[in-house]
């Protein structure tokens, strides 16, 4: 754990105790910390109320952010590092399948643990009282099993993104998914629907990049089916299986993974996998810039491998921030070998360093255009024009040669 991370989480405690409250570390940097995994956060909670926690970090002098104070969290900021801290807590009855109708602060650290997902995350420590597991666990920690606490099928009726959640911990991990868990799984799949958007991609980004991703997309395809019931990915058994065997060897990055999700095969024909290539984006609410990055892979799955300098060049003027990520998706399609990647890659740094990629490098721009009496409306295309005959090599890139070149592209007045 990075130091200053661990020392912001052992203040929190410190302080908290000092005031005469328990509070221990729970959840995912327990669990993280046990697994010898990077730990991204600190998540603390304590027997304080709301209220009692922000007069304690206020008094020590520490912003506190009231995030969720309806659930008991507030955000403490010590040494610049947010920690969330929860008061115990039990829920009530669930009824939109995502949130509690009202909580209930209790002072039982068991209480607390047993309203949590799965046993892995329900793990407790403390620098003095060590360890609390109620529920085994450690010991899932050792058998690499995801398991709900307590009644799996309940567990996911309270919460629908536990189902999501369960698959990217068996993904990420690497762990297997509990019988009884798997079986809930399947069982109330069809309440994903109450989940929002945001909520859904930020799972699969984090899903689909765990090393067991593939075999988690294998055995469980039918629960992803209910969210996107026209993934081309999901569409007959041909598909099925082409994007098992992408994802086994495509590298754990977000962008090439996803666009497995599109893969053409005799079903599902190129265009209708860029058609919901968009479809899905908009879905999941990408950013513009996502949405784009993605469409373009999908899009170029099949475009044939640049066999010279000039094919490599327009490639790359294509997919100018997203050429590395191609070349991990044709590794993936087993349409180019490691030496083959490694050679176009290397190429593809020599061509960056000398060869016109963009408008900026061109040698001439919109006003030298204006000054040679180009007709304003005629810029911008003349200049895409100067520079596609640049990359392919019909003209150099020189301001004399480019406008001469532009002389003979450009239409008479009387046309526009």
């Amino acid at each position: 754990m990075n130091p200053t991370l661990r020392s912001a989480g052992l203040t929190c405690l410190k302080l908290l105790n000092e005031a005469e409250y328990e509070a221990w570390w729970v959840g995912g940097c327990v669990r993280d910390t046990l697994l010898s995994r990077p730990v991204q956060d600190v998540d603390v909670t304590t027997s304080a109320l709301p209220e009692q926690t922000i007069v304690c970090f206020r008094n020590a002098g520490h912003p506190v952010i009231p995030t969720g104070l309806k659930h008991g969290t507030v955000t403490v900021m010590i040494q610049d590092i947010p920690i969330e801290v929860t008061t115990y807590r039990s829920d009530s009855d669930y009824q939109d399948h995502r949130h509690p109708e009202s909580v209930r602060f209790t002072r039982s650290l068991w209480e607390d643990c047993a309203r949590r997902d799965f046993t892995i995350n329900a793990l407790c420590w403390h620098p003095d009282l060590g360890l609390r597991d109620y529920f085994h666990g450690q010991r899932d920690l050792k058998n690499k099993v995801i398991a709900c606490i307590g009644n799996p099928y309940q567990r996911f009726d309270e919460d629908a993104l536990r189902i999501l959640r369960a698959l990217r911990f068996a993904s990420t991990l690497g762990f297997a998914l509990d019988l009884g868990t798997r079986q809930a799984l399947f069982h109330q799949k069809e309440l994903l629907r109450v989940l929002s958007a945001e909520r859904i991609a930020r799972e699969m980004e984090k899903m689909v990049v765990g090393l067991r991703w593939p075999e988690i997309f294998a055995n469980n395809y039918e629960i992803l089916a209910v969210l996107f019931p026209q993934l081309p990915a999901l569409q007959s058994p041909q598909s099925i299986q082409k994007a098992f065997d992408a994802f086994r060897f495509c590298p754990p990055v977000t962008l090439p993974r996803l666009a497995c999700f599109f893969l053409e095969t005799e079903q599902t024909p190129l265009v209708y996998c860029i058609d919901q290539a968009q479809h899905w984006s908009q879905q999941l609410k990408f950013s513009n810039q996502n949405k784009k990055n993605l469409i373009q892979l999908v899009r170029y799955q099949n475009h044939p491998i640049p066999q010279d300098r000039v094919s490599l060049r327009l490639l790359i003027h294509e997919l100018p921030d997203r050429f590395g990520e191609w070349i991990q998706l044709q590794q993936a399609l087993n349409r180019l070998t490691p030496e083959q990647a490694a050679h176009l890659i290397a190429a593809s740094e020599e061509i960056r360093g000398h060869d016109c990629l963009t408008l900026k490098q061109l040698a001439i721009n919109g006003a030298d255009l204006i000054a040679a009496g180009c007709p304003r409306p005629q810029i911008s295309a003349l200049l895409k024009q100067s520079l596609t005959a640049v990359m392919e090599d019909q003209i150099p890139n020189q301001k004399a040669a480019l406008l001469c070149f532009v002389h003979q592209q450009r239409k008479p007045e009387h046309q526009e």
